[in-house]
C-alpha cells in the first residue's frame, strides 16, 4: 500500500506529472474539483501501469482493507470517502479530499 500512498499524497497537493497522467488515464479515475474519484478496479489499473511493483486485485483488495490509508493520510490532510455508493463495493466511486484546516490540526 506504499505505492497507493505515494499516489494520494501526490494527489493531494496536485502534482503536475501525477495530475496530467491522471487526466490521460481512460478509466473511472477523474478529477472533480478538488477532489479524485475512483473506482477499486481503477485505482489498482492505474497503480498497476505506473508503479514498478505489479499487486493482482485479490492481493491490493486485501491490502487496501487491512491497512491504515485513512489514518495515514488524514496525518496528511486528506481522507477517502465513498462518493457514490451502490451498496457493492466493487462498484461503488471513491472521493479523496482534502480535509478541511481545522480537522487535520492536532
Amino acid at each position: 500500500m506504499h505505492n497507493l500512498l505515494n499516489l494520494f499524497l501526490s494527489v493531494l497537493p496536485k502534482e503536475p506529472a501525477v495530475v496530467s497522467r491522471i487526466e490521460a488515464f481512460q478509466g473511472q479515475l477523474y478529477f472533480e474539483g478538488d477532489s479524485m474519484i475512483f473506482s477499486l478496479a481503477a485505482l489498482h489499473e492505474f497503480l498497476n501501469q505506473f508503479c514498478k511493483e505489479k499487486i493482482d486485485y485479490a492481493d491490493f483488495q486485501r491490502q487496501l482493507y487491512q491497512s491504515t490509508l485513512n489514518q495515514d493520510l488524514k496525518a496528511h490532510g486528506g481522507q477517502v470517502v465513498v462518493h457514490h455508493s451502490t451498496g457493492k463495493v466493487e462498484t461503488n466511486l471513491y472521493r479523496l479530499e482534502r480535509l478541511p484546516a481545522a480537522d487535520n490540526a492536532l
